[in-house]
């Protein structure tokens, strides 16, 4: 990391934090970085209580993950149809691992927190480990893909990590990484309600990307249109995945000017619309999310609707 700049002491909860801006390429992290015993112990008991406000998942929120996620296999659906050997590293609350396995895939699913871990095994019967990556020692080669979906901005060092996980990756395995958009979250959450002491470095798609390319990866091509502008993309072992030095530059003025704009604003920017727009739309969903909840009533039965849903929309091509 180049030289940094304050951008926050704050954290989301008004606790203190220190979040630090690189000057050569945008990216934030908290300073200082946390130990690995910290971390073991936090994401081991801590976090989806300290993060969610829940030791398992409420019915409206698996819903809701469930929506997404079906939406991104139909999106992706030529990468997900090939099936195979897939692990879900940081399963969370499992339910990409549930479809997955409902589309045949066979699933290695690991998950930190101990109360999620068992959520999963005891509500949705899927065999998940317990413990965090630096505890698996996966053959070379073991896996078709590999998931990591908002694991990345909670690791001490993403590269030495990514470069460990492109070894566990099969001939012509792919990666798929997903991360907070800190760029998006600083137009569309409300000032100071950005950072965590969990989320340790903070990506834009710029970032990611570069970061990626440091471990030896590179974007897929068959995917990268669809992917371009998210922080979410699929990704091959290959050389020549970094970010040029003058992008980098402009990226981390880019992202000085979207904490300034965010420190100064005292209502969030809409995705869409209006501000009374945006609060209606969230109204509508959350509705929606709770009365589908109370409808199918168990974590287990929204997973089964949802994965009834996921077939026929893939069987219809």
């Amino acid at each position: 990391m180049s030289a940094t700049e304050v951008v926050s002491r704050e954290d989301r909860h008004g606790r203190p934090l220190v979040t630090v801006l690189c000057t050569g390429c945008g990216v934030l992290r908290n300073d200082p970085v946390p130990s690995e015993a910290e971390l073991t112990e936090f994401y081991r008991r801590d976090y989806r209580t300290d993060y969610k406000g829940a030791p398992e998942p409420r019915l409206r929120q698996v819903w809701r993950n469930l929506e997404r996620l079906n939406a991104h296999f139909a999106a992706f659906r030529d990468i997900y149809s090939k099936g195979g050997r897939w692990l879900d590293l940081g399963a969370g609350s499992g339910e990409f691992s549930f479809l997955a396995r409902r589309l045949g895939a066979e699933v290695t699913a690991v998950e930190p927190n101990e109360a999620y871990a068992e959520y999963c095994r005891a509500k949705l019967d899927l065999p998940v480990q317990t413990g965090r990556m630096e505890d698996f020692a996966f053959a070379e080669g073991s896996f078709d893909m590999i998931r990591l979906s908002h694991v990345l901005e909670h690791l001490r060092d993403p590269v030495v990590a990514l470069r460990r996980l492109a070894g566990w990756l099969a001939e012509d395995g792919i990666l798929y990484i997903e991360v907070p958009d800190i760029e998006s979250d600083a137009r569309h959450k409300m000032r100071g309600r950005m950072f965590h002491y969990g989320h340790i470095y903070n990506y834009n798609p710029v970032t990611l990307r570069h970061v990626a390319g440091l471990a030896g990866l590179v974007e897929l091509p068959a995917t990268a249109a669809r992917s371009a502008g998210r922080c979410g993309a699929f990704f091959k072992r290959g050389e020549g995945g970094t970010v040029p030095v003058a992008e980098l530059g402009i990226n981390a003025l880019r992202m000085r000017a979207a904490m300034v704009a965010h420190n100064g604003r005292r209502l969030p920017e809409p995705a869409e619309g209006t501000v009374a727009g945006r609060f209606l739309r969230t109204i509508a969903a959350r509705l929606r999310e709770a009365r589908e909840g109370a409808r199918l009533k168990t974590h287990r039965a929204i997973a089964d609707a949802a994965a009834q849903r996921l077939a026929e929309v893939l069987a219809r091509g």
